[in-house]
This record gives C-alpha cells, structure tokens and sequence, in this order.
C-alpha cells in the first residue's frame, strides 16, 4: 500500500472520531485520549453517585431501555431534577459525546450539560450565577436546548450559554452568561434519541483570542463559534463535566408556556470525555452487549501504589491514639462528627509534594469527610473534601496539601508558603457516627 493511501486512510479515521475505532464502544474506555466513560451498565445509582463524586440522584432511576445503537442494556433516566458532577484529568482541548431522550411531553430546561475549568477544583458545583469568573479559575460553556423566548416549542434548539472572564455587566452590574446559537437547524424533537457532541477549546496563549466550542447532531457539526479568550493563564484547563438536567418555573415563564400537562424526564446513555472528536457509536461489540468500565472522578482517583517523599510524621494507633483526639477502636481511631484533631506534632513548609496519607473507614453512612488545615499565614482553614467513601470499606487517601484552599467554599488562597502544623477532619451525621482512621503519615 503507498504512503499516501496510508495517508489519506489515517486522516479519514481521525475525521470519524475515536468511536469508529471501536465498534460498539467496546474497548473505548482503554484509548489513550478518553478521560471518562459512562455507559450506566454498572452498579446502581448510589453506586453511580459515588463514582462520579457528586450527585443530586433522588429522582434518578437505571431502566431497561436506550437508543438503537447501544451496545449496552440500560440508560439513566432523570424526572424533574438532578444532576451528576465529575472531574476529569485536565486538557487544553475536551470533548463530550452522549446520547439523550426527551420525554413527548417535555417543558422547556433552565440547565442541562456544561464543561468547565474549574480551579482548584471542588468535588460540588459552585455555581456562580450573576458573576464574573476570575480568568485564571474558571470558564464553562453549557449545551443545552432553549425556547428562544417560546418561539420554538419545548425543549427547543441547542445553543450554548458561557461565562468567561470577558463577559460584559447588565444594567444592574450583574454579569449574566452569553448566548451562542445557530439560526439554521431544527428544534429538538421530543420523544426522537440524538446523539450530541460538544468541545471546547481554551485560548492557545492568555493574549490571544482563538478559543472555540462547537457541537455536532447526530455526527454533523452544527456550529461552532469562535475567537474567545477563555482565559488569562495557561494553568486553567478543562477538568469538570456536569449533568445538569435542571426544571425550574423561570424556564416556562420566560417561554410563555402555560401549559398544564408537562412530563418533565430525559433519558441518558453512553457518555464519553475525550481529548479529540469521539462520533457516533458505529457498529456492534464483538461480543453482543458489553459492560465499559465505567470512569471515576479524578479527585477520587486512587494514588499511587508506591507513596513518595520522606515520611516526617507516622502514627499507626498502636498504643493508643497518641496526638491525635479520639479512642481506639479494632487498632485504628474512631472519631464522630466533632472530629479528630492533632496539633504541633509535626512541622513541615508547604511544597507541592508535601503529602498526607492514611486510611479512612465510614462505620455508618458518610457522603464525605472534610480535611481542615489551619494557617497562621491567612488566618482561617484550607479546606480538602474527601469523597467516594462507603460504608464498612476501608479506602486509601493521599492529600497534596498544596491543593487546600482556603474558604468555606475552597476558593480562597492556597497554603504554598504556609507552615503545616495541625490536621483536623470533619463529617456530617448522627451524633452516634463513627469512622476509622489509620496509618496515618506526613510525607515531603
């Protein structure tokens, strides 16, 4: 075969997408420039909570149905509200493919998916309605179908609605997120499965304005818009996608629609985040059906099987709980609500490798544990959240303690500069709740 047949294959297979590259999907998971698969085959919805890191899931439910081309047997089902949030290892470039069903009778949504660079990242959303981003912390662009003002009917036409650090006041100096749409394409049908794509671009130096996002329908590229600086700084990259499928009264009054009989539900399925164009599933697994192994949040990724660093404090709870407060229980420290705390035990200067590490046991239901860092340098808590805990499991954390950040919401100053003399760690529960602590080490 020439070279330039070879050539002109290989660039014909990059304009498919990653997808074509595996029929059915199977496999996909496995490809170097795919961050995060869900295909919603696997465990329940706990399960798929967990996983993702953050998940409002009361009105989800796993069924038994999906679009002609899955190569799988189930898809998430959402009514009313609910949303899931993860992160992903970050990128400059980022893409996001999934398949999605409106019910027949759908209304008009207020959210629905969004990219964001997010830093320093939180396990939880932020929001950030009415306020500029800073533009070396955050930009988002969601996808999502809107009614133009009731001009089209429910759920209406994708377009994509941003914040960035450009973005200009209103009158009242609120700073509302920009519409980007595209006149020439039809309304969503309720009821029909689309396969839907989107990217986003960061700005490929702070100075310049070449930053893009686009979105394709059932493989074709419907828009695509840009020259935008997301961005001030390089560092800031896409590393958080958020299912948001989100029903409020605001979305139907400012359409006008005044009707009564409303199902509001969506149906998800086969979710990929990647690095380059994905594409529409092509072909069938090998195998029939197939199970991907489903992604994990990258903050609840696990670390390292060899830990790094000199250990400069270790406490194995052998003889007792030694500086930390608490009691012993099974050789480990239990600890309730109030916390455990130790003080002056170890003193070490913040650096990027400073690490902690030690082991975490819920005995009860525990969403999460909060780790507090007091320094004397910003007078208040560096904060970390630890998530992706179950209940009689042991699960290994490692801390960078440089990724504390300060503030109730982890928004505020990082501890880079601070000296590391204390730990404190937190939960919401009973009062009767315990969790284990053990094998515990400061590392740098």
């Amino acid at each position: 075969m020439e070279i330039s047949t070879i050539s002109f294959l290989m660039l014909a297979l990059a304009q498919q997408g990653i997808a074509a590259q595996y029929p059915g999907d199977e496999g996909i998971e496995k490809d170097p420039r795919v961050v995060f698969v869900e295909d919603f085959e696997t465990g329940d919805v706990k399960d798929l909570g967990a996983r993702w890191g953050n998940a409002a899931s009361q009105n989800m439910t796993l069924v038994d149905e999906g679009h002609s081309a899955t190569p799988g047997r189930r898809s998430l089902k959402i009514s009313r509200n609910g949303h899931l949030y993860t992160h992903v290892r970050s990128a400059d470039t980022m893409f996001a493919r999934f398949y999605v069903r409106f019910h027949e009778k759908t209304g008009y949504l207020h959210h629905f998916v969004q990219f964001l660079a997010d830093e320093p990242p939180t396990p939880w959303p932020k929001g950030g309605a009415g306020l500029k981003p800073d533009g070396a912390k955050k930009f988002t662009t969601e996808l999502g179908p809107w009614g133009r003002e009731g001009k089209v009917p429910p759920p209406g036409i994708l377009h994509f609605y941003s914040y960035w650090h450009e973005i200009q006041p209103d009158g009242r100096g609120d700073y509302w997120g920009k519409s980007f749409e595209e006149d020439k394409q039809d309304p969503i049908q309720p009821g029909r499965w689309y396969c839907l794509e989107m990217m986003l671009r960061a700005n490929s130096k702070p100075e310049l304005a070449d930053g893009e996002h686009a979105f394709w329908v059932d493989g074709k590229k419907i828009a695509e818009f840009k020259g935008i600086r997301w961005r001030t700084i390089d560092a800031l990259k896409v590393n958080t996608f958020w299912l948001n499928y989100y029903i409020t009264e605001f979305a139907a009054a400012s359409n006008h629609d005044t009707a009564t009989d409303r199902v509001n539900e969506v149906w998800v399925d086969d979710l990929v985040i990647a690095t380059e164009y994905i594409g529409p599933i092509e072909g069938r697994p090998k195998r029939g059906k197939k199970i991907a192994t489903p992604g994990v949040s990258s903050l609840l990724a696990p670390p390292p099987s060899t830990p790094t660093g000199k250990i400069v404090f270790a406490e194995t709870f052998d003889k007792g709980p030694g500086s930390f407060t608490g009691e012993i229980q099974d050789g480990a420290l239990a600890f309730g609500p109030k916390g455990t705390s130790a003080w002056n035990a170890w003193s070490v200067p913040v650096r990027p490798s400073t690490t902690l590490r030690f082991r975490l046991k819920p005995l009860a239901e525990i969403d999460s544990i909060s780790v507090l860092i007091w320094s004397d340098k910003h007078k208040d808590n560096a904060r970390v959240t630890i998530g992706g805990l179950r209940k009689g499991e042991w699960k290994q954390v490692d801390v960078r303690v440089a990724q504390a950040r300060s503030g109730p919401a982890q928004d505020g100053a990082p501890l880079d500069g601070s000296v590391m003399n204390n730990l404190t760690l937190l939960f919401e529960g009973p009062a009767d709740a315990r969790v284990l602590l053990d094998d515990f080490e400061v590392r740098d």
